[in-house]
């Protein structure tokens, strides 16, 4: 005790809105650094790939006479997802996912009811 009605620096405790907004801000400067380090070292796209991908007209037309339009469909939505997670597409995917989770955390931390009063 010293004496003063000042609480000791040591067992003072951030409050809840605020550690959200510091976790929010972490992940955000944290996804971003990421995608950007991604985004620089990522290969160029392989030509080949997209020859024998969904594009091809002939894969198309033979996957539609199996399995009709909805087999198509989600075959390029399939491959749409599988794209995301691949050289330059992963960078947009990492920087996204960072500023949707950085925006939730922003969200949950300003709506935080805290036990401290307003001024």
């Amino acid at each position: 005790m010293n004496g003063s009605n000042q609480p000791d620096p040591s067992t003072t405790r951030l409050s809840p809105r605020k550690r959200f907004y510091m976790a929010g801000a972490a992940i955000l400067i944290v996804s971003l650094i990421a995608a950007a380090m991604l985004y620089a070292v990522a290969p160029p796209p392989d030509s080949a790939v997209s020859q024998y991908s969904i594009a091809d007209p002939r894969y198309q037309i033979e996957l539609q006479r199996i399995g009709g339009n909805a087999e198509v469909l989600m075959a390029q939505l399939h491959d749409w997802f599988d794209g995301l997670w691949q050289g330059t597409a992963l960078a947009g995917t990492v920087a996204v996912l960072g500023v949707a989770m950085a925006g939730a955390c922003f969200f949950i931390g300003h709506y935080f009811i805290d036990d401290e009063p307003r001024r």
